[in-house]
């Protein structure tokens, strides 16, 4: 009888080990560095067929005339996308593009992406400008162009909200809320939430 004790803490922590054994926890800076590993390894492959964006700044209400300098910046902003590559990448890492489109081609598509946000930011921007003008419908046509881009501006979303409850089109709302919604951001559940307080 005196050996049942001794033996029962043995068996108790074989049993323990094999569990902790069958279920190690995993180290999540391990797994990254390993990720990031198989992703600088990962070949070129044909980039040819992303949706690349191609700005119409023929379209566009870019030659409202200005005295203001941050105004003349951004139309000019947003004119030099037309000869620049522009791909909307948001949601994915750098790890991410590698793994999927090859680690020599993650300075291009960085760059694309880079252009991309730089492009959004500025029809928000230049939208809110052509408001404090009283360009409202120049406004509305740009952030119109930037929700069919798929940016996840929170200010152009809500902008854009603004002026559609000013003119009395509060069903025109729903269809920003049904574009956040396949938004791949962080900010999508806030630009929901923002959206409906406005109906």
């Amino acid at each position: 009888m005196r050996f049942t004790v001794p033996i029962i803490i043995i068996a108790f922590c074989i049993i323990f080990k094999m569990i902790v054994n069958r279920n190690p926890k995993s180290d999540p800076d391990a797994e990254f560095l390993e990720l990031e590993r198989k992703a600088n390894l990962t070949p070129r492959k044909d980039i040819s067929h992303l949706p690349y964006i191609k700005v119409p700044v023929d379209s566009l209400p870019l030659d409202l005339p200005t005295d203001k300098e941050e105004v003349l910046e951004r139309q000019d902003i947003i004119r030099s996308m037309a000869d620049k590559t522009v791909l909307n990448l948001t949601g994915r890492t750098n790890t991410d593009l590698k793994l999927e489109y090859g680690a020599p081609n993650i300075n291009i598509l960085s760059a694309a992406d880079n252009n991309y946000t730089r492009l959004v930011q500025a029809i928000a921007y230049l939208a809110s400008d052509y408001i404090d003008s009283g360009h409202k419908e120049e406004a509305i046509q740009l952030l119109e162009y930037g929700i069919s881009i798929g940016t996840d501006s929170k200010k152009n979303y809500l902008t854009l909200a603004s002026l559609y409850k000013e003119q009395g089109q509060e069903s025109r709302i729903r269809d920003l809320i049904v574009s956040a919604e396949s938004v791949d951001s962080l900010l999508k559940d806030s630009i929901i939430a923002s959206l409906q307080e406005l109906l």
